[in-house]
């Protein structure tokens, strides 16, 4: 190119697009750089005192080299002697033309031969490359660093890395498995051979973050973790109102670089991102960071932080379908007499979708507020949405979560494994995740391996642990000890929200041949546990309660008060020694063959 434009700039942009193309990632500046010295190197030529090859300082090169006929040996050597030179004889221009086109070939073969091993060098390094990044079939972001010296924009530093690892997963969709941050997060400081191992992820994202007032300065490289390889890396300078744009660029970038087509549908989504109010987005992150909790005061606080979020930038839909969630966890397990919860959440669930149609965080929280006991628990419709939810968000771990739990409650055991084993791939160290498994053991009767694998999990939910905990135990003929757990876990929460304390020791009583006691607790545990999301466990309790105590029409009364409000968990009834007394009730045997035609139907076409 600079021979065919002597003496014009030839720009940097104009090198590169000849020399590579559109779809190759590679060291741009570096590669050029090195093109440029092998040619130098090959026509003797320096950057310094150019004489073919000239750098225009932040714009591109010039060819500048002249050309002049040389003089022969021999008259250099009489000139020197002091003989008379012979008789000079005009050069025709043609010839002279000729001479300097001959030149000129040698000088263009030589730039030729350096390029074309550049470009064969530059072809071989981009080969290396899609083999090392066509490899990549799952990815782990980890934290990205904060280096603004400032301890308290640790968090920034987080929600971005949530947010990165989100937006990967939203565009990369199936062909990619993008592992959650809370399990990337243990790993922040570990070496990339033991992350690929324990993660089995094939490359991991790193970087740093520095904030200062409204811009972020954000670097990250994509690396192939089981080859230790580098495969990309950007710097990116940006005010905050563009940080949703940015996490788009950066996600799209990476999946490129892996080789993953977007779709019409994603490219489109990935060219509308909206600029957002800097405080707004300090907000959503900050409320966000609880807004997955059970613990009553922090989901408080998030909800707060997700308004004051909103009331600043209306626009930003991620915070709307957050809050919704919020919302629904709060009426599900914290404040079921607030009647306006619902209402909040299905508010901000359809704004969220009004702004983003395709965002699965709002689909996850319809799903979530539909499977509640205000409306009746109804399945199919939640495991539509959290479906579509996984359409479009395949690798989050939170939506094969909350579909397996739905499973789990309707009996279809299988599938609830299923999901929540893909869910554990994608946040290997999540705690909630194993506490389910182990619920699926215990609905299948294998109670000693329920038994273990609820070991280690009780920080999930403390509540519901205990109980499930103490039923494993109850069933092992364990009694006892199940009764001290009960004790203590109601010890330390009299409020026993939800009712489970409660009815799990209506349970021991009644076993122990003490149905006044057992009839003492199953008030207390209706009295504590109404309405609440999951007190469709403490009445299948009391429903097994009055099994044992012989009172077979209060026990089916409960068992079907169970399944009609979000258990009907058919195998589990089918097993249960607990309601041995009701085999033979009329009662009973229609109840259990109503169950078992839904469950089979489920079984056939969810």
């Amino acid at each position: 190119m600079l021979l065919e434009h002597p003496g014009d700039i030839v720009s940097r942009e104009e090198l590169k697009q000849k020399l590579w193309s559109a779809d190759t990632f590679v060291d741009f500046d570096d590669g050029l750089n090195t093109a440029v010295k092998k040619i130098r190197d090959t026509l003797g030529d320096s950057a310094e005192h150019p004489r073919y090859i000239e750098t225009i300082p932040r714009r591109g090169y010039r060819f500048i080299g002249t050309v002049e006929p040389q003089k022969s040996l021999d008259v250099e050597r009489r000139r020197d002697e002091g003989e008379p030179e012979p008789v000079k004889k005009t050069v025709p221009p043609q010839l002279m033309r000729s001479k300097q086109a001959g030149r000129l070939y040698w000088i263009a073969l030589g730039i030729a031969v350096t390029l074309g091993l550049v470009v064969a060098s530059v072809s071989m390094y981009r080969s290396h490359l899609r083999r090392a990044s066509g490899s990549v079939r799952s990815i782990a972001v980890l934290p990205l660093e904060n280096l603004s010296g400032d301890a308290s924009q640790d968090y920034f530093a987080d929600g971005l890395t949530d947010a990165l690892t989100t937006e990967l997963a939203r565009t990369v969709g199936n062909s990619v498995r993008v592992l959650s941050r809370t399990s990337a997060s243990r790993y922040k400081d570990k070496s990339l051979k033991q992350i690929a191992a324990e993660l089995d992820v094939d490359a991991v994202i790193e970087g740093s973050v520095v904030r200062f007032g409204n811009h972020a300065r954000i670097t990250a490289q994509l690396i192939n973790a089981r080859a230790d390889k580098h495969l990309w890396a950007a710097s990116y300078d940006r005010d905050l109102q563009d940080i949703v744009g940015l996490q788009s660029d950066i996600a799209a970038t990476i999946a490129r670089q892996i080789q993953i087509t977007l779709s019409p549908r994603v490219q489109a989504r990935l060219a509308a991102a909206l600029p957002t109010n800097p405080q707004a987005y300090d907000l959503y992150q900050r409320g966000r960071y609880h807004a997955f909790s059970k613990n009553r005061d922090d989901l408080a606080a998030s909800i707060e932080l997700l308004q004051q979020a909103i009331r600043l930038d209306p626009n930003l839909a991620a915070a709307h379908a957050v809050l919704a969630h919020a919302y629904t966890i709060q009426e599900f397990l914290i404040e079921p007499e607030a009647k306006d919860l619902e209402i909040k959440a299905m508010d901000e669930l359809n704004r969220a979708l009004m702004l983003d149609p395709d965002l699965a965080d709002a689909y996850l929280a319809r799903g979530n507020i539909y499977w509640t006991h205000r409306h009746g628990f109804p399945h199919e419709r939640a495991i539509a949405e959290l479906k579509h939810a996984l359409e479009l968000d395949p690798s989050s771990s939170e939506a094969h979560h909350d579909l397996a739990m739905v499973y789990l409650h309707i009996g279809l055991l299988d599938k609830a494994e299923q999901e929540l084993h893909t869910a554990l791939q994608l946040d290997p160290t999540n705690k909630g995740l194993r506490f389910r498994i182990a619920i699926v053991l215990l609905d299948e009767g294998k109670l000693e391996e329920a038994k273990n694998g609820l070991e280690g999990t009780r920080a999930f939910t403390p509540e519901l642990w205990s109980y499930q905990m103490a039923l494993t135990l109850f069933k092992l003929d364990r009694k006892p000890e199940a009764a001290t757990l009960v004790q203590e876990y109601l010890r330390q929460n009299p409020r026993d929200e939800g009712g489970l304390g409660n009815a799990m020791q209506a349970l021991l009583y009644a076993d122990a041949g003490q149905p006044a006691a057992a009839e003492q607790r199953i008030h207390e545990a209706v009295a504590k546990g109404k309405d609440f999301g999951h007190f469709h466990h403490a009445a299948y309790t009391i429903g097994a309660a009055y099994s044992l105590m012989n009172r077979p029409k209060e026990a089916v009364q409960w068992l079907r008060s169970a399944a009609e409000d979000g258990f009907p968990c058919y195998p589990f009834y089918e097993h249960d020694t607990a309601l041995q007394n009701l085999r033979n009730n009329q009662a009973f045997i229609e109840f259990m063959t109503q169950m078992r035609k839904d469950w089979e139907r489920r079984q056939a076409t969810l």
